[in-house]
């Protein structure tokens, strides 16, 4: 194996991030895990990463949504070998504070992130911890392979809905992750999906993976259409993929009585979003919010293993490491809806 390897390497928001060579990682720790990374997603969290939006170690290899072959493992791994096809999840937790012995690991204390604080998977090699490592089948498609985090958030969020057959289903924002909660409300049972999006390609993916109607709020408005749509009743279930005020206040606004409204996108820390304790209290209506996966990546494996989101939809580019630069820029140019990148 050779000793060094093309990396893209996040140098603070000032320098941004850079190709370079980098030595190859070994195995130091007994559960350490060395695999080849085979393919990688692009994530939102990457370029608010660059833009100084969501923190990160510097210098730190980015990437966390990534899969590859076991090369080497430590003394103490047991449930890997070389050879072996793996996903890896990216947030490594501590398995010790109160919020992991209760069964909300995705909310550890102590929780840090490959390719984020630590590196990740925009390179040829890269070392995890056994516990982040997940085996896949080895006939899965890497592109398949690469979406497994993503669909692993969403599954936990899809749970935190509880949506039931029939249900009104609105999702707010068809970037990837909206994509992803199309084709999984569809699969969970909801009788209607409602997708909201501005961008015609991301319209007509949400049309794809199940939408039944696509609402373009820049020429309509979304509560009104979702409450003419239901007899003026409202959703059962509404989810905010795109992390703004504006959107999380309609996610509430549109509920039906009993309805819940998933707030799934990122908002900035010190966003505030009015609401109305007595609608809520009276008709009964939820507010849940939804973080990263939680014991979801065994059925995000089976998900896309199974082809129920299929990735060719969602990978619109495809690029090198070596194109990173191009990469970031196609994703801000709204060209994509999501990059592959491969080393």
């Amino acid at each position: 194996m050779e000793d060094r390897m093309i990396a893209a390497v996040f140098h603070g928001v000032k320098e941004g991030v850079k190709v370079e060579e980098v030595p190859v990682p070994r195995v130091t720790k007994p559960d350490d895990v060395l695999l080849e990374v085979k393919a990688g997603g692009l994530c939102g969290t990457d370029p608010a990463i660059l833009e100084g939006r969501h923190p990160a170690s510097v210098p730190v290899i980015l990437g966390h949504e990534y899969a590859g072959v076991v090369i080497d493992v430590g003394e103490a791994v047991k449930g890997v070998k070389p050879g072996d096809h793996v996903v890896i999840d990216p947030n490594i937790k501590c398995g010790k504070c109160y919020y992991c012995r209760n069964g909300k690991q995705n909310l550890c204390e102590n929780m840090t992130t490959l390719g984020i604080f630590i590196d990740g998977g925009f390179t040829k090699y890269n070392v995890a911890p056994e516990s982040a490592v997940y085996r896949i089948p080895e006939d899965m498609d890497w592109k398949d392979a690469a979406l497994v985090e993503p669909v692993s958030c969403v599954v936990n969020g899809v749970r935190r809905a509880r949506i039931k057959p029939g249900d009104n289903v609105v999702i707010i924002g068809a970037g990837p992750i909206g994509l992803i909660w199309t084709a999984l409300a569809k699969r969970a049972g909801a009788g209607r999906v409602i997708v909201s999006e501005t961008m015609q390609k991301r319209q007509k993916a949400a049309e794809k993976l199940g939408a039944d109607i696509v609402i373009d709020p820049t020429l309509e408005d979304p509560i009104a259409r979702v409450k003419e749509l239901t007899n003026g009743r409202g959703a059962n279930v509404a989810v905010e993929v795109v992390g703004r005020i504006v959107t999380a206040q309609q996610a509430v606004e549109m509920l039906a009585y009993g309805g819940r409204a998933v707030l799934f996108g990122t908002c900035p820390k010190d966003a505030r979003v009015p609401i109305n304790p007595y609608d809520i209290m009276r008709h009964e209506k939820e507010i849940v919010g939804s973080f990263i996966a939680n014991f979801t990546f065994t059925p995000a494996i089976q998900i896309m293993y199974s082809k129920l989101v299929p990735s060719d939809v969602l990978f619109t580019h495809e690029f090198k490491v070596e194109g990173i630069h191009k990469a970031f820029q196609t994703h801000k140019a709204g060209e994509s809806i999501k990059v592959l990148i491969t080393p």
